[in-house]
């Protein structure tokens, strides 16, 4: 079940500060603010454990096997693993990582979808690394959202043939997801 941003209600000059108003107007929105758990504003980050091949020149939906928080189970590390589920309304911040095997050939790219279509301005490319070191493009962006919305980091290499994700190490593919604003 979707979880609804605390409102501050306005009052009348003159009404009192009950703790009754105090827990459903102030603290209310420090516990969103700053609270843990799902007493929090969303937040998501998954990565890569499990290598995946990418085929070439194709943009792939990468997979995130494991997690480090989610506070609002908007992802599942058993069906649909590229994707992070809305839970919330809301505009988001999402940073992301692909991470590729060595290989010296081609271009190295990344990018942010939303309900499988790219983000305008999220796609970055780089040149291959070397035939002896990994390597890992970073993007990033912003995303308005509504409950039901999926987000996903996107992967391409044109390296002739396909080409493995690094994963498991602190170069591994991985998507973060924190709220911002409502």
């Amino acid at each position: 079940m979707a979880r609804a941003v605390p409102i501050i209600g306005s009052q009348a000059a003159g009404n009192y500060l009950t703790g009754a108003l105090w827990n459903v107007s102030v603290k209310a929105m420090a516990d969103w603010l700053l609270g843990a758990g799902t007493n929090g504003v969303p937040r998501f980050r998954g990565y890569q454990t499990s290598v995946q091949a990418l085929s070439d020149n194709t943009w792939t939906p990468l997979n995130f096997d494991s997690e480090t928080f989610d506070s609002d189970n908007g992802h599942s590390t058993s069906s649909n693993t590229s994707r992070y589920v809305v839970q919330v309304p809301g505009t988001y911040a999402v940073l992301g990582h692909a991470s590729f095997a060595a290989n010296a050939t081609g271009n190295r790219a990344a990018r942010v979808n939303l309900n499988g279509v790219a983000i305008p301005g999220s796609f970055v490319k780089t040149l291959a690394a070397t035939a002896s070191h990994s390597s890992a493009v970073a993007c990033g962006t912003q995303a308005v959202c509504v409950v039901g919305d999926y987000l996903e980091i996107h992967g391409l290499h044109t390296a002739g043939a396909a080409l493995n994700t690094s994963a498991g190490t602190d170069v591994a593919c991985a998507m973060n997801v924190w709220w911002i604003s409502g």
